[in-house]
């Protein structure tokens, strides 16, 4: 009777060493995604900082004013005159059933050439 018993102990001894050691694993694989999911994360934060460094740098009026210049053939760009800019009662009411968007963009710029119409 007394080596069942210490077979059965033993037996629960082996299990609960198997056990303790695949909870042992499992933790060290979770740690490990976690290191790894924190370090993709800090790229990430990395990479967006970059990011906007890039985009301050790209948008300095300066910097846009240089490329302008540089490019002005290019560009054909000339400043906006207080007459370009339509007002409100010079924008054409919309064709009643027309789906196609062109045809109405196409109205409205042939009644109001010259001018710049706001959306």
């Amino acid at each position: 009777m007394i080596r069942i018993f210490n077979f059965v102990l033993l037996a629960a001894m082996v299990v609960g060493a198997v056990v303790t050691y695949d909870m042992k694993h499992k933790a060290e694989v979770a740690a490990d995604n976690v290191a790894r999911l924190e370090a993709d994360i800090a790229k990430e934060k990395d990479r967006q900082s970059i990011l906007r460094a890039e985009w301050s740098v790209l948008t300095q009026p300066g910097r846009l004013q240089s490329v302008v210049d540089k490019y002005a053939d290019h560009f054909q760009l000339a400043p906006f005159s207080p007459a370009q800019i339509a007002t409100i009662a010079e924008i054409p009411l919309r064709p009643v059933g027309d789906p196609d968007a062109r045809d109405t963009l196409a109205a409205m710029a042939a009644s109001a050439p010259g001018k710049v119409l706001k959306p």
